[in-house]
C-alpha cells in the first residue's frame, strides 16, 4: 500500500487595524529557545533568496481570471525549508536549487530560519508577528531523532502523535490552527483522516497592524480604474497626503506605505503610461528591489490607493520543476532522513492559497501553502501625486530584515 506524508503550511499573515493590540499568548513562539546556536544576522543569508524566489514565481505561476496574483515565498521558504531537513541526495540540491540557496548545508539553512524567526518577533504593543509550526505524526511511525530534534530546536515545531483513525485527530489539529492563527482559518482538514497520511507538518505565521498614517474614510470615494483590456471600472479609492517614502523615474512610481511604527510596510509599485505590468514585473530581481527601495526618499504628496480584496490559489509543482527542482516530484525521490521506516516517500503536491483585503484601517492577509509528500531616481522637488489608477504590482515587507512576507499583481481591484 502507498504511503503518505502530507506536509502543509499554513502561512497566515493578518494585517489589522489595532488600537494598543498588546502582546498575544503565542508571541513566545517567535523565541528559539536557549541553547539552540546560531548567530543573530545568519538571517541574511535567506532574505535575498526568498525574495528572489518570489519574484522569480511571479513570472512562473499563472493569474486568477482578473490577471491578479497574490503569493506569499516566505511561507514557501519555510515550508520547503522543514521538509528540506529529511531530503538528501540529488533531491535535497534540488530543494536548494528551487530555494535559490543551492549548496547550502542544513544546518546552515535551520540557523538561518531561526535567526529570521528571532529578528521577525515585535516586542511592543504596536505590531504582533508571530510564527508557529507543528507536525502531526501517525504513530504507526517514527521520526529520526536529527529530523525532530532541528524541527524542535529551529522551527520551534511542536510534534504531536496522533492515531489517524480516530476521529479526535482531526479536531486536535483544526483546533491548533484556529488557535494559531487566532481564529482566521478554522478548518484546515476533514475526517477521516487519509488512511495513508503519515505525517501533516503545520505552520502558521500571523501579524496584527494598521497604516502608520490611516487613510480618512471620508476621503474616499468611488473613480475609475484602467484594466488591462483597456475598459474601465468604478472602484472606491482611498486617499493620503502625508511625506513618504517615495521615488518615480521613466519606468514607475513607488511609494512605501509604514505600518504602526515603521517595522513593516507595503510597498506599492506603479509602472507608468505605456508601461506593461507583465513586462514590468518580468525585470524584477531581488537586486532591482534594493535598487527600488534605496532610491527613495521622504517627500510630501498624494497617493490615491485603490481598496481591494482577493482570493488566491495555485499550485506550484511546474513552477518548482522549472526551476530544478524535479527528482522530489517522482517516486524515486531520496527523503531518506525523515522518517525511521523505509518508505519510498515523494511530494506530489504543492499549494498555496493567499488572501488580502486592504482599505483605510489596513490591511487583511493570509496565505496557507501545502506541501504533499506521497510514498511510492532621485524624487520631484515638487510634491508628488501618485494615482494607482491601473494595474501595480505591491509587497508587504518586514523593513528590519528586508524579507517580502507577500507580494501581488492587482490588474483588477475586487472589494
Amino acid at each position: 500500500m502507498k504511503r503518505k506524508i502530507v506536509a502543509t503550511l499554513i502561512g497566515l499573515s493578518l494585517l489589522l487595524p489595532v488600537a494598543g493590540c498588546g502582546t498575544s499568548a503565542n508571541q513566545s513562539s517567535l523565541q528559539i529557545a536557549e541553547g539552540v546556536e546560531f548567530g543573530k544576522m545568519d538571517y541574511e543569508k535567506i532574505v535575498e533568496p526568498n525574495n528572489e524566489l518570489g519574484f522569480i514565481l511571479l513570472d512562473q505561476i499563472e493569474t486568477d481570471d482578473n490577471g491578479n496574483l497574490f503569493i506569499s515565498p516566505t511561507s514557501l521558504l519555510m515550508a520547503l525549508a522543514m521538509v528540506y531537513n529529511g531530503a538528501d541526495g540529488v533531491t535535497k540540491e534540488e530543494i536548494a536549487q528551487a530555494l535559490q540557496m543551492e549548496g547550502i548545508d542544513p544546518m546552515d539553512l535551520n540557523k538561518a530560519n531561526a535567526s529570521l524567526m528571532t529578528m521577525l518577533n515585535k516586542e511592543n504593543n504596536a505590531i504582533q508577528l508571530q510564527v508557529a509550526n507543528s507536525i502531526w505524526l501517525n504513530n504507526q511511525y517514527k521520526f529520526q531523532d536529527e529530523f525532530a530534534n532541528q524541527s524542535k530546536e529551529y522551527f520551534n515545531a511542536q510534534i504531536e502523535e496522533i492515531d489517524i483513525t480516530s476521529n479526535d485527530s482531526p479536531k486536535r489539529i483544526n483546533d491548533w490552527v484556529e488557535k494559531a492563527t487566532n481564529g482566521k482559518i478554522d478548518k484546515m482538514v476533514d475526517a477521516p483522516l487519509d488512511d495513508d497520511l503519515v505525517a501533516m507538518l503545520l505552520n502558521a505565521i500571523y501579524f496584527k497592524g494598521d497604516w502608520k498614517y490611516p487613510f480618512d474614510k471620508k476621503d474616499t470615494e468611488n473613480r475609475n480604474f484602467r484594466l488591462m483590456a483597456g475598459t474601465e471600472k468604478a472602484v472606491p479609492f482611498m486617499n493620503l497626503q502625508e511625506k513618504l517614502a517615495y521615488t518615480a523615474n521613466s519606468e514607475f512610481q513607488a511609494i512605501q506605505l509604514p505600518y504602526a511604527d515603521g517595522e513593516m510596510s507595503m510597498i506599492v509599485v506603479l509602472p507608468n503610461e505605456g508601461v506593461d505590468l507583465d513586462e514590468f514585473h518580468s525585470t524584477l530581481t531581488s537586486e532591482k528591489w534594493e535598487e527600488i527601495k534605496s532610491d527613495m526618499n521622504r517627500t510630501r504628496g498624494t497617493i490615491l490607493l485603490p481598496k481591494f480584496k482577493m482570493s488566491y490559489e495555485t499550485e506550484l509543482n511546474d513552477a518548482l520543476e522549472a526551476l530544478g527542482m524535479s527528482s522530489a516530484f517522482e517516486e524515486g525521490a531520496n527523503f531518506r532522513k525523515m522518517i525511521e521506516e523505509d518508505a519510498p516517500l515523494f511530494i506530489s503536491k504543492v499549494k498555496q492559497k493567499t488572501y488580502i483585503d486592504v482599505n483605510e484601517e489596513g490591511t487583511e492577509a493570509a496565505a496557507v501553502t501545502g506541501v504533499q509528500m506521497d510514498a511510492g531616481s532621485a524624487p520631484p522637488d515638487d510634491p508628488f501625486v501618485m494615482d494607482v489608477n491601473r494595474p501595480f504590482f505591491f509587497a508587504i515587507t518586514d523593513d528590519e530584515t528586508g524579507a517580502i512576507l507577500f507580494m501581488g499583481l492587482i490588474a483588477n481591484p475586487e472589494m
